[in-house]
């Protein structure tokens, strides 16, 4: 078991010294947050897409989507989107850093940002966006080896990661933005594509 405390401190570190690859920002963009719950074990939050939705139907996902007028930020739209989908208040997550840009597969801009929540939160789907809203412990992509499938995108050729955690497939954008952190954190070196090139 990993302790929260411990980990917290190693989150912020990796964080602290990482220089994420950020394209240049479009006026309309996505911003995701990667939520990591820091309870008596580190946990990563995900959800399910609601299956009748038109974009990635029934896939894993991070809380998050396209930006608004009302964004001050892409952290203030990682937030906001945060507590539509999944009701966590914005005041309960601190930012601690960024990861590289990820261009979805429709060709929008994606943000993420890495936001720790100390205490507990309570979750409430929203039934519009959501299916199921689950966590797994860090100690499970620690420990985990990806699947890499390796893919090609214009000229470029991407590895995309591929981790099945009980019942759940987590792959695609997710899991990049993922591996990136699992990079920073735990010293592996798994491929990360540099998005950067395809713009």
């Amino acid at each position: 078991m990993t302790n929260a405390i411990e980990f917290r401190q190693k989150l912020i570190t990796s964080l602290d010294q990482h220089r994420p690859r950020i394209v240049p920002q479009a006026s309309s963009y996505a911003a995701v947050l990667v939520p990591m719950l820091l309870g008596d074990e580190p946990e990563v939050l995900l959800t399910v897409r609601a299956a009748h939705l038109k974009s990635h139907p029934g896939e894993v996902s991070f809380p998050g989507g396209m930006s608004e007028q009302v964004d001050a930020s892409r952290l203030h739209t990682a937030l906001r989107e945060t507590h539509e989908e999944v009701g966590i208040a914005p005041h309960l997550f601190k930012s601690v850093g960024q990861l590289s840009t990820v261009v979805s597969r429709a060709g929008f801009q994606v943000f993420p940002i890495v936001g720790v929540a100390d205490e507990p939160v309570n979750t409430t789907a929203n039934d519009d966006e959501i299916a199921e809203i689950f966590t797994v412990p860090w100690q499970f992509f620690a420990q985990e080896a990806p699947e890499l499938k390796k893919v090609t995108r214009g000229s470029m050729e991407l590895y995309i990661p591929h981790f099945y955690y009980q019942d759940k497939h987590i792959w695609g954008l997710t899991a990049m933005v993922l591996l990136e952190l699992i990079n920073l954190v735990e010293g592996t070196q798994w491929p990360v594509p540099d998005f950067s090139k395809l713009l």
